[in-house]
């Protein structure tokens, strides 16, 4: 094995790559900017991703619905929000966040830069709301500040994708990537396991597509039915299924077996807030995950990157 891969972890993690990509400890803080959603207010769809209710995704935010720059310093303030990171990433987490008229845009992502500790932005959006305009702003700020785009795919299937009502298809996100990327913006990508619909083979080899692509990160999240998402009402129904946790941990193994090794990995499971989550109950987070994908790495003598 070999840099960038973490010797115990067996993969390429994303405190190591912010490291390298920053020169400085780097961790993220999460914002509200109070952006909506195209699949939501009637632009592409009328009832949003049917797996989705945002409430339940966005539990990092500390103070929403203050002006950008306060949540910022509030956050800043908090109790162990530095966690002795040097630098501070502003992420713009709640829906999706470049979906704006781009002057708004360009206020709300430069009001972050507001603690000289903010070295960048991270923006979580869908593949089409990244038009030329947008990528006039991203690209703007990233000439003083650094900039991270995390883009939704969830899955390389347009019939899976159909199934959750994304209101995109897999070419529009290989296009929003190269786009990001001719901006000389660092892009990411969401991948979800165990969708309606999805197969373990086809996440498995999503690992492979992405490697193909100029992308520097990856997120992981396990498909789980939170209330007030139209899956709940399929979950009530017993119409969908949620994966195992042991099942989830060989596919993550199976999946980073044949991911580049040069592309971060910055998560591995998904959470939702106590009282939100139906199910899959693993009461497992972020750490125990990677732990364990890990030693099933090591079981198999194997590592991120092993079977490319």
């Amino acid at each position: 094995m070999f840099p960038p891969i973490h010797p115990d972890l067996r993969f390429h993690n994303y405190a190591s790559y912010l490291r390298r990509r920053l020169g400085e400890t780097a961790v993220r803080i999460s914002v509200d900017g109070g952006f909506t959603c195209p699949n939501r207010d009637g632009t592409r769809g009328t009832s949003g991703c049917f797996y989705c209710d945002n409430d339940s995704f966005t539990g990092g935010i500390l103070f929403p619905g203050l002006p950008v720059e306060e949540q910022v310093r509030r956050t800043i303030l908090s109790p162990g929000r530095h966690r002795n990171a040097r630098r501070l990433l502003v992420y713009f987490q709640r829906y999706s966040n470049s979906y704006a008229p781009p002057e708004e845009l360009d206020r709300l992502y430069r009001a972050a830069f507001c603690h000289p500790d903010v070295a960048g932005i991270v923006v979580g959006t869908r593949p089409d709301c990244l038009g030329e305009e947008v990528l006039d702003v991203l690209e703007g700020i990233g000439r003083s500040g650094y900039v991270f785009v995390e883009i939704g795919l969830q899955s390389k299937s347009d019939a899976v994708l159909a199934r959750v009502n994304r209101g995109h298809t897999v070419a529009e996100f290989v296009a929003a990537v190269a786009a990001v990327r001719a901006r000389g913006i660092d892009a990411g990508v969401h991948l979800i396991y165990g969708l309606p619909g999805d197969t373990r083979e086809n996440f498995v080899e999503t690992a492979n597509f992405l490697s193909e692509l100029d992308v520097q990160g990856v997120k992981l999240h396990h498909f789980h039915v939170v209330a007030g998402s139209a899956m709940a009402r399929e979950w009530e129904r017993g119409t969908v299924r949620v994966p195992e946790y042991g099942e989830y941990v060989s596919a993550c193994a199976d999946f980073l077996e044949r991911l580049s090794s040069e592309i971060a990995v910055l998560r591995l499971i998904g959470q939702a807030p106590p009282g939100r989550l139906i199910a899959p109950l693993w009461e497992k987070g972020g750490r125990e995950m990677a732990q364990d994908v890990a030693a099933e790495l090591a079981r198999r003598g194997t590592w991120q990157g092993a079977l490319r």
